[in-house]
C-alpha cells in the first residue's frame, strides 16, 4: 500500500511525472495489466501521502485517465483542502470558471501542463455541479472506496483513518453510487 513512498519527496508536479508511471510498473499496479491494483494504489496515495493535496491532485489530473480511475473521488477526497488554497483562475477564464470555487496550485515549469491541470480542474467541477453530484457525496464515496480498500489489504492505520474521514463500513463501497459521467443533451 505504500508504493508511493518514492515520491514523497517531489515538490512539484514535474517530478511526479517522472516517477509515477515507472512505480506503478514497479508495484505490478499499470490499469491495464492490473486493474484493481491500480485503483487501489491511487486511493492509497490519495488518502496517505504525505504530499499537499494540491500536488495529489494535480498528479491525478495531469497522470491517471479518466477511463482508469475516476477523477472525481480524487477531487472528492481532496477539494476542502484545495479550496482552502484560494489560487486564483487565470483572468482569461476566470469569469467563466470562477463560480465553482477556487483553482489550484500547480507547481510545474511547463506552463502547457498547469494550464491542462487547471483545465481539467475547472472541467471536473462543472461536471460535478451539472450531475448533482457535489463534493460532499464524492468525499464519502472516495473514504467508503478507501475503506474497503485498506480491509482487503488488511491495513488497519488505513480502515482507522477512512473511518475518521466519516466511511461507512457498512456500505461496500458508496452510501449512494454516484453516477456515471455527466452526459450534456443539445436542445433545438
Amino acid at each position: 500500500m505504500q508504493w508511493y513512498l518514492p515520491l514523497e519527496h517531489c515538490r512539484s508536479l514535474d517530478e511526479i511525472r517522472q516517477r509515477l508511471q515507472p512505480l506503478l510498473e514497479a508495484n505490478d499496479s499499470l490499469p491495464d495489466q492490473q486493474p484493481q491494483r491500480h485503483h487501489d494504489a491511487l486511493l492509497a496515495f490519495i488518502g496517505m501521502s504525505s504530499l499537499s493535496p494540491h500536488l495529489k491532485l494535480a498528479a491525478i489530473l495531469a497522470c491517471v485517465s479518466s477511463t482508469d480511475f475516476d477523477p472525481r473521488l480524487a477531487l472528492g477526497a481532496l477539494d476542502d483542502a484545495v479550496r482552502a488554497g484560494r489560487a486564483l483562475w487565470p483572468g482569461s477564464v476566470a469569469g467563466a470558471v470562477a463560480h465553482h470555487g477556487p483553482a489550484m496550485q500547480v507547481a510545474s515549469e511547463e506552463d502547457w501542463l498547469g494550464a491542462f491541470v487547471v483545465g481539467r480542474l475547472a472541467g471536473l467541477r462543472d461536471a460535478m455541479a451539472l450531475d448533482g453530484g457535489g463534493a460532499n457525496l464524492w468525499h464519502a464515496a472516495f473514504w467508503n472506496r478507501f475503506f474497503a480498500m485498506a480491509s482487503r489489504r488488511g491495513s488497519a492505520a488505513g480502515m482507522r483513518l477512512a473511518l475518521e474521514q466519516g466511511a461507512d463500513p457498512r456500505a461496500g463501497h458508496d452510501p449512494q453510487r454516484p453516477a456515471g459521467p455527466a452526459r450534456l443533451t443539445l436542445v433545438k
